[in-house]
Order: structure tokens, then sequence, then C-alpha cells
């Protein structure tokens, strides 16, 4: 960390470039390091507040008209549907929800010549099962219709690498799997995708000096048109520093996620009165979960006052959901089991 008397003084700082080119030098790790996360290029990486964010501003980039339609799946999370159902009411779009277990199959027979945009997770936010995403983008792409990814219970979670799903938008957190802090996040934006950001402002401008009032400037050709102003430096290194380690840990580092939920999962398959919402066998860190008897926001509260950190998940079907990290030791995931089945 460079001392604060370094950053006001000499010709740089007269220059009006000490404190805005460290900020710009720190944006750039994050959004390399980002990108390496999700195998993209740096590029192709515009810096956002967290994945509700970078859905927001994919939704924005379609022009949408009245009788449009957008789809999406019925355990959707509100960071998808609340921007879809705001079109609904500004515009006109019908939103038709796909029932899970989401498929392609499914998907396809909800598309009709109005469907404007599909908008999923990769992760389901409520059982932790992973959706066939590369299916899903593909047969989007034959029909022309742009697709929004939901990453945030993805990356950092299971491997992800956006070019190869084939997503046009994938929009990712910093504060959730990848342990770093919150009010920063990402959005992959796929090269040659022509996607017109709502979201403009000095940073988005390709060449800062070439703005005059007129207008007449050009954005940046690639997703750093979606950046538009100051974004805390502080925040943007430690979504970088967390980002690296992630990547540092690599794919042994995803699978111990994944041992570790499966070891919960066959633990808690073995209490009477439980049922498990989550794939069979684990397919993520995430693992949901009933109690026979005990409503799911009970259950939660009881749980928490044993000082096990789960959360319910909400209706039309209460459940009780435990995140499961490299952090978490055998023997916690051995005493939540016990606690679950002395409720």
């Amino acid at each position: 960390m460079r001392a604060a008397d370094d950053l006001i003084s000499g010709p740089a700082y007269l220059k009006g470039a000490g404190l805005f080119a460290l900020q710009a030098e720190t944006n750039a790790r994050a959004r390399e390091a980002a990108a390496r996360l999700v195998g993209a290029e740096p590029d192709d990486v515009a810096l956002t507040q967290n994945t509700t964010h970078g859905m927001n501003l994919g939704v924005g980039a379609v022009d949408w008209r009245e009788g449009d339609e957008a789809v999406s799946a019925t355990t959707e999370h509100p960071g998808c549907l609340a921007p879809l159902h705001t079109l609904q009411r500004r515009f006109g779009v019908k939103v038709k929800l796909v029932p899970t277990p989401v498929t392609a199959e499914k998907l396809e027979a909800a598309l009709t010549p109005r469907t404007r945009l599909i908008a999923l997770s990769h992760v389901d936010w409520t059982t932790g099962e992973v959706l066939p995403l590369q299916e899903i983008c593909a047969l989007a792409r034959e029909r022309g219709i742009p697709t929004l990814v939901d990453g945030a219970q993805s990356v950092g979670n299971i491997p992800v690498d956006a070019p190869a799903t084939g997503a046009d938008m994938y929009a990712l957190t910093g504060h959730k799997w990848l342990l770093g802090p919150e009010g920063m996040g990402a959005l992959y934006i796929r090269p040659g995708f022509d996607a017109p950001s709502t979201n403009i402002g000095y940073l988005s401008l390709e060449d800062p000096k070439s703005f005059y009032p007129e207008g007449g400037y050009d954005l940046h050709p690639g997703a750093r048109r979606f950046e538009a102003s100051t974004m805390s430096p502080a925040l943007a290194a430690g979504f970088a520093a967390a980002a690296e380690a992630a990547h540092e840990r690599g794919a042994e580092g995803l699978e111990g996620i994944r041992r570790r939920a499966e070891l919960l999962a066959s633990s808690l398959e073995k209490v009477p009165g439980i049922t498990l919402r989550s794939p069979r066998s684990a397919q993520s860190g995430l693992v949901s979960f009933e109690v026979s008897g005990v409503a799911a926001k009970d259950a939660t509260k009881r749980l928490l006052e044993r000082r096990f950190v789960v959360r319910f998940i909400p209706d039309p079907s209460p459940y009780v959901r435990a995140s499961t990290h490299l952090f978490n030791t055998e023997e916690e995931l051995e005493a939540l089991t016990k606690a679950v089945a002395e409720l």
C-alpha cells in the first residue's frame, strides 16, 4: 500500500493522475481477477455492485415493447424476477415462468416469436440444483433470443466457464461463495453481443478526453460500457483479492465444497422426519431440507439459537437451506445434523 504522501505529491498528482490512476489500476485488477475466474477476458467484464445490479443492467439492455415476453423459472430469486415483473408493469411485458426442474425442453415449449429474453440462474438458489445452462443457451441462440444468467450461487461454488455456457450476459457477486466484500460484483458480456447499456457515465467512455457537450464521443466497445461512475477502490481491491484466492483454490477447492455438501446431505438423509429438497447426490454447496412438523422459519430460528446459521426458503413451499463451504469442518456438519434431529 502506498503512503498517502506518495499519492498526493509529484507531477502525477499535479496532473490529476494520482488517486484516479490508482483507482483505475485497482479496477483493472478486479476486472482481470473476475474474468479469469469465469474463463473470460478482462475486456468482456464490467464491474458492478452485485448480481442484482448486473441482472438489472442485463434486463435494461433489451429494447422492450408492449406484448414482448420474458421467460424465467418459478424458483428464481427476486434479483431476477423483480426486474422482470417491473417490465410487466411499465411496458406490458408478459413474464412466463417455467416450473422446476428447469430443462431445455420446458423452456422451448414456453418460447414464442415474442420472446425477447431468457433469464435464469446457473445454480438454483432454493435447492442447489445446477441448470443445464449450455443446452439452454444453445437453444436460445438458435432462436435469436438473448440469455441473462444469475451467477450469484455458482461462481466460487461450482466450476464456471462463462464463454463455454454460451450465455450472452452473466452476472455475479463477490460477497457469497467468493467470500469477498459486499457491494462489488461483475457482469460478463459475450464478445460480439450488441447490448446497449442504460448505465452511462464518465467511465463508460472509450476516451474520456473526447467528451464534449454536443456529443459524438464513443463508448467502450467491450463490457466496460456498462460501468458509469466512481466505484470504491477498497471494495474493488477486496473483490480482486477474493477472486484471486478462489482462482488459486481451483478445482480442488470447488470439489471440497461439494464434498462437504454431500456429507451433510447423506447425514441428514438418515434422520427420521427429514426430507431432502436438494438433488442427490449434491451438485453444489447448497443443501435444502424439510423438517417434519416444524415450520421452516421456526426451524431456522431455533437452529440459529444453537449457533447454526441457515436460512429458510420462502413460500410457496418453505424449507431450510444450509450453505457448506471450505471453512466448515466435518464436526460442524455432524453437529448441525444432530441439532436438526433434535428439532
